[in-house]
């Protein structure tokens, strides 16, 4: 006996009504997709040594659309936003690319983005073919996060002399 193929219909159980079923809405977290963060094969971010204004670069990044296209900053604006030394920016967004965590269009451009390898807001299918499309280098580690910290362990304080009372002796 073949089975029968029935429709599956949703009914209003107060009227015995079929109800058309809502569309399906994508899923959707304020307009811009949802942030990916791909962990795996990648290096870890606590691996790399970064320093707070790099963190905050790419939190900045993150929250102005960098994570899924080139967002355009100059240290000297991005120093104002984040309220650190231009300097210090400068050296952040250069160490951060550098590290392949962001990406330039060219090397004059005054433009980032994130790595798709590690951020990216919108659909998997999209960060692939961003993928395919950026070629992004790997994240590789730089001579910073190489570089082995010696544990910090106070030293004793220098031993003082004692100082004796006139005539007491020991």
């Amino acid at each position: 006996m073949a089975a029968r193929k029935r429709r599956l219909v949703l009914v209003d159980e107060e009227t015995g009504e079929v109800v058309d079923p809502k569309p399906r809405v994508p899923h959707d977290f304020e307009g811009r997709g949802y942030t990916l963060q791909s962990i795996g094969a990648e290096v870890p971010l606590y691996k790399l040594k970064l320093a707070g204004t790099e963190w905050d670069t790419l939190e900045w990044l993150r929250e102005h659309g960098g994570a899924n296209s080139y967002v355009r900053t100059t240290p000297k604006d991005l120093a104002e936003e984040i309220n650190a030394n231009e300097s210090t920016c400068k050296k952040a967004l250069s160490r951060l690319t550098s590290l392949g965590l962001l990406l330039k269009p060219s090397p004059r451009a005054a433009a980032y983005q994130l790595t798709p390898l590690r951020y990216w807001e919108g659909a998997g299918s999209t960060q692939v073919t961003a993928t395919k499309r950026l070629a992004p280098p790997r994240i590789a580690p730089d001579d910073k996060a190489k570089a082995r910290t010696a544990p910090r362990i106070a030293e004793p304080p220098a031993a003082t002399p004692l100082r004796r009372a006139a005539g007491e002796t020991s």
